[in-house]
């Protein structure tokens, strides 16, 4: 379960809020000292797009809420799918390169980077489905307090 706590910076009226976190990236927990680190330095706050269905009002304190295998599928689906696209259309491309009259190695140039428009031109059309990206999106669970008075 990965669990956040945010402000909420507005609201609109299709159910949605715009919450703003603190960063949690490895570069601003990893506690190594370095000379420099511009993802943290530059902007230590991420404002986000996330789903508010208790209707928490702008201040308010609120937790956050995206399963892991959400997570994690959605981690899958947009980084992995494409590469094993790109795999597919390489051997499918040496396999055919015969039918063709071209050599192995054309074959698989082209397979491959058919197959990872392929996969990349899927991916993109699912991210933007409403139904599939209201699945891989975070919620809003409860309001922890105000930071209004």
């Amino acid at each position: 379960m990965s669990n956040r706590i945010g402000i909420v910076r507005a609201t609109d009226p299709r159910g949605y809020a715009q919450v703003e976190t603190e960063r949690k990236t490895a570069c601003g927990e990893c506690n190594h000292i370095k000379v420099a680190c511009y993802g943290c330095i530059l902007s230590p706050k991420i404002i986000g797009r996330v789903a508010n269905p208790i209707g928490a009002k702008p201040g308010d304190i609120v937790k956050i809420h995206l399963a892991s295998s959400r997570l994690f599928l959605a981690a899958g689906m947009f980084y992995l799918l494409p590469i094993f696209t790109l795999l597919a259309g390489a051997l499918t491309g040496t396999a055919v390169s015969q039918t063709f009259g071209a050599t192995d190695t054309a074959g698989a140039i082209i397979g491959a980077v058919t197959g990872l428009a392929t996969g990349m031109i899927f991916v993109t059309a699912v991210g933007r489905m409403k139904r599939f990206s209201k699945f891989f999106e975070p919620v809003i669970t409860s309001v922890s307090g105000s930071t209004t008075s």
